[in-house]
């Protein structure tokens, strides 16, 4: 997530609470969330701000599939959540309905 010059790493449940939408964080998807941080820092590719807070609660790497590049067309990647879709007001398009009947 890029947020006022800044990117964070999140978890999509995460953004679903921002949202206000119901959502069921667990301690698991932190601890998913806060190895994949780790594993990126690791490899170079980000620098933690604060990398004491990913140090605990973290899973065995078992627990993740990492693909490489080229494995990416073998699999069906979905997207959870889309940062900066539109909201539909459901209550707006069924008042707009009525006017046509």
């Amino acid at each position: 997530m890029h947020k006022q010059g800044r990117y964070y790493i999140v978890h999509f449940k995460e953004l679903f609470a921002l949202d206000g939408k119901p959502t069921n964080y667990s301690e698991n998807d932190q601890a998913r969330r806060n190895t994949i941080a780790n594993l990126l820092a690791e490899w170079g590719l980000i620098k933690l701000v604060t990398p004491d807070q990913t140090t605990t609660n973290v899973v065995p790497l078992n627990q993740l599939k990492i693909l490489a590049y080229k494995e990416k067309d073998e699999w069906a990647l979905t997207a959870k959540y889309n940062i900066g879709s539109k909201k539909v007001n459901y209550e707006h398009s069924e008042e707009e309905g009525r006017k046509e009947d």
